[in-house]
């Protein structure tokens, strides 16, 4: 009697798949079960293997292990979390040969959409916090050196150089000291204010740094900044002037975001309406008009972000927000 396909998926948690990499993936050993559901794991692996070499690359440098890729998790669509819905959770190590019965240890944990559309990393430092594949590729996985600023905010990893364990000492030295400096922000409605720290002030390369628990200097929470012409940016390629349309392409789906004209205008609701970005901890985007819109898309109300009017950049990323803790 052949399993049905989510118990076999479930079974699987208990079986390892290794995978011994030469010039590419193939799995050692032999799995139970129907072959529809051994198909669609392998192309599980296959499709994430293909696009992260680096895996292939990790593993011929460690001849002497066994690399091993299983899959933990499979997609639920009934769950609360938009990761636990649409993503595969796979993982990357190793079965380490120590002279024993040997020890497994984790590589990385990486996310395959179920509709193979999209992979995300999982930033190992934060639970729950992920990383598009091509952004890990490009900004985390190559070593960097150390004060190198590369102008890329990460959520809940580092902003450029800036990293959470961050100091007021350690901005001075990174960006020279003249090109620091202590301001006062205030919140919405102007209820809150903030001891920030200025990087690059009156020019396009601004950023505003605030500080855990609003004590100066000590350990920095956030980013935050807002130029068009600077070069500051963060996953997916999201910049300061990013069109709506881009968003919408992003995420997959269309959004919902405050109207205009007021103290919280502009600013995405509803967790992105469960789109990609949902599964991005620690990144806020707020959005401002670029040219002037009919009435009804002002105030404290919602607005879709497929609305044809606003099509593709009538509503562009006016300020960006990254969390670092």
């Amino acid at each position: 009697m052949l399993l049905p396909r989510k118990l076999f998926f479930r079974a699987c948690l208990w079986f390892i798949f290794v995978c011994v990499l030469t010039t590419g993936s193939a799995l050692a050993g032999k799995t139970s079960g129907n072959s529809s559901s051994e198909q669609e794991t392998r192309r599980i692996i296959d499709y994430l293997t293909a696009a992260a070499p680096e895996i292939a690359q990790m593993a011929r440098s460690n001849p002497n292990n066994k690399l091993v890729i299983a899959i933990e998790q499979i997609p639920d669509p009934v769950a609360a979390n938009p990761i636990d819905q649409q993503y595969y959770r796979v993982y990357v190590g190793f079965n380490v040969e120590d002279g024993g019965p040997g020890h497994r240890s984790r590589w990385a944990t990486f996310l395959v959409n179920s509709r193979y559309t999209d992979i995300l990393w999982q930033n190992y430092l934060v639970d729950e916090a992920y990383v598009p594949l091509a952004d890990w590729q490009k900004y985390i996985f190559p070593n960097r050196k150390q004060d190198e600023n590369d102008w890329m905010c990460i959520p809940l990893l580092r902003a450029g150089p800036i990293e959470p364990t961050s100091s007021i000492t350690d901005l001075n030295r990174i960006f020279g000291a003249r090109n620091v400096s202590r301001r006062v922000a205030y919140g919405p409605e102007g209820i809150e204010k903030y001891d920030v720290t200025v990087v690059y002030g009156s020019t396009a390369d601004e950023i505003v740094v605030y500080w855990q628990d609003n004590i100066y200097g000590a350990r920095p929470e956030r980013v935050s900044f807002r130029h068009q012409q600077g070069r500051w940016r963060t996953i997916f390629a999201i910049k300061p002037g990013t069109g709506i349309g881009e968003l919408n392409r992003i995420n997959g789906r269309p959004f919902e975001f405050f109207g205009f004209g007021w103290d919280y205008g502009g600013n995405i609701v509803n967790n992105w309406s469960g789109g990609v970005l949902a599964v991005v901890r620690g990144l806020s985007v707020k959005l401002a008009a670029s040219r002037e819109l009919p009435r009804e898309y002002y105030g404290d109300r919602y607005l879709r972000s497929d609305l044809p009017s606003l099509q593709p950049d009538a509503a562009l990323v006016e300020r960006i927000d990254v969390q670092l803790r």
